[in-house]
């Protein structure tokens, strides 16, 4: 078709030559050219629609329609079919072909140009509407920036404090999630943590991407996050002094357009207090014994207050250990403690039970034992959906020969899981039993021995009620 065309066009300019000349048409042609977009993005498809009337007052035997493109655009389809053609940059319509020759006066005709492209900058398509026929002519030129690709994504980022109050020199761990709420995918989002002065990083879970350090920032590299994703990590520190620390969070994105920038920062402050003056003392009362029931070494120790004050709450710290405190409810400057989580009058003595992993007597003194009083109760408070049950179910609960209450649930190894106590079954003052569990297999048991993971032996309380629950 385009060779036919082509021995078209060559006999009409010979016939032309031939003939007594082209004549003067009234008015000429009009002519009106729509870009489908004024500015696009590079690979982004662009159609002109090309309007064609014969304004000449003759009936016309030829009519060309000439669109001078830019190098910088490709070529990607025409209509109507069969009547243009390509040569490179130019692209020309046969009107006289398409209506058989008779391209009469008044008469109209709608083409379509999509081209395609390919860099950045303006684009002009030069169209002209020429005849064999008349000396008229039109011409226009229509104009459309190209831009590069721009990516829109909504990051965000959000942050949640410690649970429990931070004493100094405390290993707290607060959270950061990152979020990608879209459109599209976002490329080389980085993360970075601000500590406050007298911070100190300790570690990260997720452990990988690992960090980098630069300073008071931890900075992780997350590469592309795609349009839906998300990423948690819960960073460890421990705050050297006393006050109100603020951390802050930032996400960014180079290559990237965020609709939303207000949430691209996050930060809060959290409370660091020290230690109460008390006169607390913590001493063994019992030798280390294999607990054939849990595997562990356990033994018991004697927290008083001989002082004249209560105090609201308790730890003890245990330095110098060469294995782990298993049952620790949180780490201070390196060593593993246990909190009671309840006010100590004066005089009052508690018998708080120590477990050690892996099993196997040890060296133990009471120098080892550092009693403190804390400045307030620990939140023990658990979910709110824990009020109204949880999803796992607890497969059986015994009562051993010493009193305490054994439980049983389903688990999947590795993951983390929480019990949840209670005096009714109500649930309505229910605490958590720190510290939370690693699941060692597909199935755990957990014992409920009393201080310092429940307030009180299960044996002096009227009634206790568990729940379980498996931490995010």
């Amino acid at each position: 078709m385009k060779d036919f065309i082509h021995l078209r066009m060559l006999a009409l300019v010979v016939a032309g030559l031939m003939a007594a000349g082209p004549r003067a048409g009234a008015q000429g042609f009009g002519l009106s050219v729509t870009p489908s977009a004024t500015s696009l993005l590079v690979s982004n498809s662009l159609t002109y629609t090309i309007s064609v009337t014969n304004q000449t007052s003759f009936t016309l035997t030829t009519a060309f329609v000439t669109n001078l493109l830019p190098s910088s655009v490709q070529f990607q389809s025409a209509s109507p079919t069969g009547y243009y053609t390509v040569n490179g940059s130019v692209v020309v319509f046969d009107l006289g072909a398409y209506f058989g020759g008779s391209f009469f006066n008044t008469q109209s005709a709608v083409l379509t140009l999509a081209v395609q492209p390919t860099a950045t900058g303006y684009i002009t398509n030069m169209v002209t509407v020429s005849s064999l026929d008349v000396t008229n002519t039109a011409s226009t030129n229509v104009v459309v920036l190209v831009t590069n690709a721009v990516t829109l994504a909504d990051l965000g980022v959000a942050m949640t404090g410690p649970a429990q109050p931070v004493i100094t020199n405390d290993w707290m761990t607060f959270g950061v999630t990152v979020t990608n709420a879209g459109p599209n995918a976002a490329p080389n989002v980085i993360l970075t943590n601000t500590l406050p002065p007298g911070v100190g990083y300790i570690s990260v879970s997720p452990a990988s991407p690992a960090p980098g350090i630069a300073g008071s920032n931890i900075i992780f590299n997350l590469g592309a996050m795609a349009s839906g994703a998300f990423a948690n990590f819960l960073l460890t520190v421990q705050p050297a002094n006393a006050g109100s620390l603020l951390f802050s969070a930032f996400v960014s994105s180079t290559g990237t357009t965020d609709p939303n920038p207000a949430n691209n920062l996050a930060s809060t402050n959290i409370t660091v207090t020290n230690y109460l003056s008390s006169q607390l003392i913590a001493f063994t009362n019992s030798a280390q014994a294999i607990n054939l029931q849990n595997g562990l070494e356990e033994q018991t120790i004697l927290l008083t207050n001989p002082g004249a004050l209560g105090v609201p709450a308790a730890r003890v710290v245990l330095t110098g250990l060469t294995k782990q405190l298993f049952n620790a409810a949180g780490t201070n400057n390196g060593a593993p403690f246990v909190d009671y989580s309840a006010g100590l009058a004066a005089g009052q003595s508690v018998t708080l039970l120590l477990q050690y992993a892996p099993r196997g007597s040890f060296p133990f003194t009471n120098g080892q034992l550092h009693a403190f009083a804390l400045p307030a109760v620990p939140d023990w408070t658990p979910p709110a959906a824990t009020l109204f049950g949880t999803n796992l179910n607890i497969t059986r609960i015994v009562r051993l020969s010493n009193g305490n209450m054994l439980i049983e649930w389903p688990a999947s190894t590795g993951r983390i899981y929480t019990v949840v106590y209670s005096d009714n079954v109500l649930f309505s003052n229910a605490m958590m039993a720190p510290p939370s569990i690693a699941a060692p297999a597909n199935e755990v048991q957990w014992i409920d021995y009393g201080p310092p993971t429940t307030l009180s032996a299960p044996t002096n309380a009227s009634a206790r009620f568990y729940r379980v629950f498996l931490n995010p």
